[in-house]
């Protein structure tokens, strides 16, 4: 028998303690029978873009559920790593039936089930629609072809500009945020490069090379941190090429300047019902706090604004620069956006 590493085995037996607490929470077959294509999943990196879209989404989709961070909020709660993040996990293609994370998605499809009002729907001449599960979460996203491969879920992929959610962590957490931080090291693992980045391997490993010989740890972290954004949101872009079924990418820079590119995107996540609920949120497209009614996407998006409080506008230049130089972006004078080889 394979000999099991030390931390490896310190989390075999802290998920199977955990899956003894889910049985005596709930049932021993929770979380083997939901249905995960009632799920509706909202993943992207955590920032305020993703909260704003939720909310958008909140006020124009009738009859929902919201869940924010599903993961976080499950009890008893989840560990999928003692590395900082109990949340991170690295890369996987696939999941077990017994595994942690499909079976908490599915106990949120069972008990958004078990609470349909089945009086309701079968008086006569009554149609009462489905509601809506919908989930956001930021946690665990290396799991994410796993998860649609298993669950066969509905999928929307947030992606904006790296640098500016990088800020948007460090000036929320600090410098020293655990949020990432083992991603870093997972999106340089062969499985995940292999998977997602062949094409681009030697650019890749360059600008990691680059990074890594950068001055001060400070540097580095930063770097490194906007670098493996760059690369998360890159697997979501090629998640959504292979399994256009089942996943859609939302992209800020796209729906700032054309709204109407969010409307493929919402009907291929919402279904049957998805065309009409999008022309609402696109009739509502305003990310204003105060709610305000607006016919288009407005500049009040907070990644419009490029003011950094945590970054300098050195490592925001050299962040860039990296990204630019070894194909992640291209440059467009002041508009920094993404490679169109990576919308393919």
């Amino acid at each position: 028998m394979k000999k099991i590493p030390k931390q490896n085995k310190r989390l075999f037996f802290s998920q199977l303690l955990w899956s003894k607490r889910i049985n005596q929470k709930f049932m021993p077959h929770a979380g083997y029978m939901g249905n995960g294509g009632d799920i509706h999943l909202i993943l992207g990196v955590d920032g305020t873009g993703i909260n704003h879209l939720i909310q958008l989404l909140s006020q124009a989709v009738p009859n929902n559920r919201f869940i924010h961070n599903p993961l976080a909020k499950f009890e008893p709660k989840l560990t999928l790593s003692y590395q900082g993040d109990r949340l991170a996990i690295l890369y996987q293609k696939e999941l077990t039936a017994d595994h942690p994370l499909n079976r908490v998605y599915r106990i949120y499809a069972e008990e958004n089930l078990a609470e349909t009002n089945y009086d309701l729907l079968l008086m006569e001449n009554k149609a009462t629609p489905s509601v809506l599960l919908i989930m956001k979460e930021t946690h665990s996203l290396l799991a994410t072809e796993a998860l649609l491969r298993e669950l066969q879920c509905h999928a929307l992929f947030y992606i904006s500009d790296p640098v500016i959610l990088a800020e948007q962590i460090f000036s929320r957490e600090g410098l020293n945020t655990s949020y990432l931080e083992l991603e870093s090291k997972a999106v340089m693992e062969s499985r995940f490069l292999k998977r997602f980045l062949s094409h681009d391997l030697r650019a890749v490993l360059h600008a990691y090379k680059l990074i890594q010989r950068l001055p001060t740890d400070r540097q580095r972290s930063i770097q490194m941190k906007v670098f493996t954004i760059a690369l998360i949101q890159h697997m979501f872009r090629m998640l959504a090429a292979r399994y256009p079924e089942l996943a859609s990418v939302v992209d800020f820079e796209c729906i700032e300047n054309d709204p109407e590119r969010l409307q493929f995107p919402l009907v291929n996540w919402l279904g049957s019902n998805g065309l009409g609920h999008s022309e609402l949120v696109l009739n509502r497209s305003t990310f204003k706090p105060d709610g305000q009614m607006s016919s288009r996407w407005t500049r009040s998006w907070p990644e419009s604004i490029n003011t950094f409080d945590a970054l300098t506008a050195k490592d925001a230049n050299l962040a860039y620069q990296i990204m630019i130089d070894h194909g992640l972006m291209r440059d467009e004078g002041k508009h920094k956006t993404w490679d169109d080889r990576f919308a393919v």
